[in-house]
C-alpha cells in the first residue's frame, strides 16, 4: 500500500475556521444532537440498573448489566475502527443511532420471562452500537472543525457530556419510582432519533466523510486478509506514532490506576467517610460538576496552553487529587475534594481529542482510536478486578492513595515524553 500517495489524494482541503460559540453550523448540530443523545443514554443506564435491582434483587444480576456493556468492546474493538475507515462516516453514526433506538425498546416489548435478557441484550448492542460510533464521530469532528477550533469543540463536548452525568441520573430515579421504566426507555429512543436527525443534517464534502471511497490504492484483496491487514496498518500507526504510541502509554497507566476508584468509591463512603451509602450519589454529582467547570475552564486555556498540557496537567492534578481524597475521613471535605478533582478530569478530553485529531490521517480515524480506547477498558478492566481482590486485604484508602500516585506518575512520564503532534498528510 502506497501510504503517502494514499492519503495525499482524499485530502478535500483544510477546513476553515468557524465563528461565535458553536463554531459553525455543522458542528452546532453535532453538539446539540450529542447533549440530547448522551442525556438520555444516562437516564436510560441508572434506570436499568434499578430496574434490573428490582426484578431480581440481585447484585451479580446488576453487575451482569456491567458485563455486557464491556463485552462489545472487547469483541469488537479495533476491528470496529477497520470498517469506520471503510464506511461513510456520517451514515455510520445515523445507522448506528437508527439500531440503538430500536433495539433500546426491546426491554418494553420483551414478556416478562425474558425481561432480563432483553435487557442484557439491548445493553450489549447499544455498546456494540458505540463501538462504532465514537470513532466515525471523531472522523467528522476532523471534517467539520478547523484545526485551530479542535480544543474548543472539545471543551463543549466535556461540557455537555459533563451536564449528562448530573442531569441523566438526577432524571432516571424520580421517573423510575413514580412512572416506571417506559417513560425512561422512550426518552432514551427518542434522544438516539434526535441525534440521528442532527447527523443527517449535518453539509460536509463525501470525499471528507467517506475516505475511503476516494483511495488510489486501496488494494485488491478482499474479506478477512482486507480486514486483518487494514486492522495490523491500524495497530502499526498507533505504535510507530509517538504522540499517541506515549498517550496510550500513559493512558495505560492511569486507567490502572483509576479502575480502583469506580470499583471501591462506595466502599470507601462506608467505612472512611462513615456516612450512609445513599448519599453516595452526591460525591459523583459534585464531581461532575466539577468536571464541567474543568472541561469550560481548559476551553478557555487551550487559548495559552498546548493540547499536550491540558492531558497530561490534567492527568497529574487528578492522580494528586486522588491521593489527597483517600486520606479523607470527613464527608463534606470530601465532597470538595471531589469537586476539585473533577477539574482536571475535564481538561484531559479537552487535551486528548486535539492530540488525536491533529496526529491522525483522516483514512486512519477509525483504527487509531478503537486500538487506543480498547486498550483504556483492557487496562480499566484489570484495575477493577485487581482492586476489587486487593480490597479483600488492604485497606481502601491506601488502595487509593497508591492508585493516584501512579496515576500522577503516569501524568508526569507524558508530560516529558509525548511531542507536538506533527500533521499527518491527508489531514
Amino acid at each position: 500500500m502506497q501510504q503517502t500517495e494514499t492519503l495525499t489524494a482524499v485530502d478535500p482541503g483544510p477546513v476553515p475556521p468557524g465563528k461565535g460559540l458553536l463554531i459553525n453550523r455543522n458542528f452546532a448540530l453535532l453538539a446539540a444532537g450529542q447533549a440530547i443523545s448522551n442525556i438520555g443514554d444516562f437516564v436510560y443506564s441508572t434506570t436499568l440498573l434499578i430496574w434490573v435491582f428490582a426484578l431480581t434483587h440481585s447484585a451479580a444480576a446488576v453487575s451482569g448489566v456491567l458485563v455486557a456493556q464491556y463485552a462489545p468492546v472487547f469483541l469488537l474493538g479495533p476491528i470496529a475502527g477497520v470498517f469506520v475507515d471503510r464506511w461513510d462516516r456520517r451514515r455510520t453514526m445515523v445507522v448506528s443511532d437508527m439500531i440503538r433506538a430500536l433495539v433500546s425498546l426491546l426491554p418494553l416489548i420483551a414478556p416478562a420471562p425474558l425481561r432480563l435478557p432483553a435487557i442484557y441484550a439491548s445493553v450489549a448492542v447499544i455498546a456494540g452500537c458505540g463501538r462504532f460510533f465514537m470513532p466515525a464521530k471523531s472522523a467528522v469532528l476532523q471534517v467539520i472543525v478547523a484545526d485551530r477550533q479542535q480544543p474548543q469543540a472539545a471543551s463543549i463536548s466535556q461540557a455537555t457530556f459533563a451536564l449528562s452525568i448530573i442531569v441523566g441520573p438526577a432524571l432516571a430515579s424520580p421517573l423510575y419510582f413514580v412512572v416506571g421504566p417506559v417513560v425512561a426507555v422512550l426518552i432514551n429512543a427518542a434522544s438516539y432519533l434526535v441525534s440521528a436527525l442532527s447527523l443527517l443534517a449535518l453539509r460536509a464534502p463525501r470525499r471528507a466523510l467517506h475516505p475511503y471511497a476516494f483511495q488510489r490504492d486501496r488494494g485488491t484483496v478482499m474479506g478477512i486478509d482486507a480486514v486483518l491487514g487494514e486492522l495490523r496498518s491500524g495497530f502499526g500507526f498507533v505504535v510507530k506514532t509517538r504522540t499517541l504510541l506515549m498517550i496510550v502509554v500513559m493512558a495505560l497507566v492511569a486507567m490502572l490506576g483509576s479502575g480502583s476508584l469506580n470499583a471501591l468509591d462506595i466502599v470507601f463512603v462506608s467505612r472512611n467517610l462513615h456516612v450512609s451509602t445513599s448519599i453516595y450519589g452526591f460525591l459523583v454529582a459534585v464531581g461532575g460538576i466539577g468536571a464541567l467547570a474543568g472541561a469550560i475552564g481548559a476551553g478557555v486555556m487551550a487559548k495559552w496552553v498546548s493540547a499536550r498540557r491540558l492531558l497530561t496537567g490534567g492527568v497529574i492534578l487528578t492522580g494528586a487529587g486522588i491521593t489527597i481524597y483517600a486520606f479523607q475521613t470527613w464527608y463534606i471535605a470530601a465532597l470538595v475534594i471531589s469537586f476539585l478533582m473533577g477539574m482536571p478530569q475535564g481538561a484531559i478530553e479537552v487535551g486528548f481529542g486535539p492530540l488525536l485529531i491533529k496526529s491522525t490521517p483522516r483514512v486512519m480515524m477509525g483504527r487509531a482510536q478503537s486500538v487506543i480506547d480498547t486498550s483504556m477498558y483492557a487496562a480499566s478492566l484489570i484495575s477493577i478486578g485487581l482492586s476489587g481482590y486487593l480490597g479483600q486485604f488492604l485497606p481502601v484508602n491506601v488502595i487509593f492513595a497508591a492508585c493516584g500516585i501512579l496515576i500522577a506518575l503516569s501524568g508526569i512520564l507524558g508530560w516529558f515524553s509525548i511531542p507536538e503532534p506533527q500533521q499527518p498528510a491527508g489531514m
